[in-house]
């Protein structure tokens, strides 16, 4: 028996699961532009891809899953880290206090393309600010639109049962 992530609407947008919609409350609470399933791209072999959010403001690609991302979601974030010379961010789970990482270039490895991953934790006022490359240029550190702790607990707490729209 295979389980269905349940679509979820949130503003205008209709997203494949619950967990990717989260991501997007997240997003917004902290004033991050994003485009949910902007482009698809041809990765070679016949194989497609369709990242689920571009980040404009630091022109990163953001994929999320709901569990740790196994070999196959890793390759095909690394081809697409290669092919667009953009870094991946990965989102496993929901929004949480803890660092993510990206994928800033694919790498060769016994003959497999693996990835090259990193992750930069910076912690500002007892508040995680797990991955800082969101907020250069646009975001000031002293005087955040909203604060991380806040904007975690905002995107797990949202409905999206009635319509509901996380406030």
């Amino acid at each position: 028996m295979m389980i269905k992530a349940i679509e979820t609407s949130y503003k205008g947008y209709r997203f494949r699961s619950r967990l990717e919609a989260r991501w997007a409350v997240f997003f917004d609470a902290l004033g991050i532009k994003w485009e949910y399933e902007k482009e698809g791209y041809d990765l070679g072999d016949g194989l497609r891809y369709l990242p689920d959010f571009w980040l404009p403001q630091v022109s990163m690609w953001a994929e999320v899953k709901g569990d740790a991302f196994d070999m196959v979601a890793l390759e095909k974030c690394a081809l697409l880290a290669r092919g667009t010379h953009c870094q991946v961010l990965l989102l496993d789970g929901p929004p949480d206090f803890r660092a993510y990482d990206v994928i800033a270039s694919p790498i060769m490895h016994n003959g497999h393309l693996g990835c090259l991953m990193y992750d930069s934790p910076r912690i500002i006022d007892g508040d995680y600010l797990d991955e800082h490359r969101f907020f250069s240029g646009e975001w000031d550190y002293e005087s955040p639109p909203f604060n991380y702790r806040q904007a975690v607990e905002l995107a797990r707490s949202a409905r999206f049962e009635h319509g509901e729209y996380p406030q």
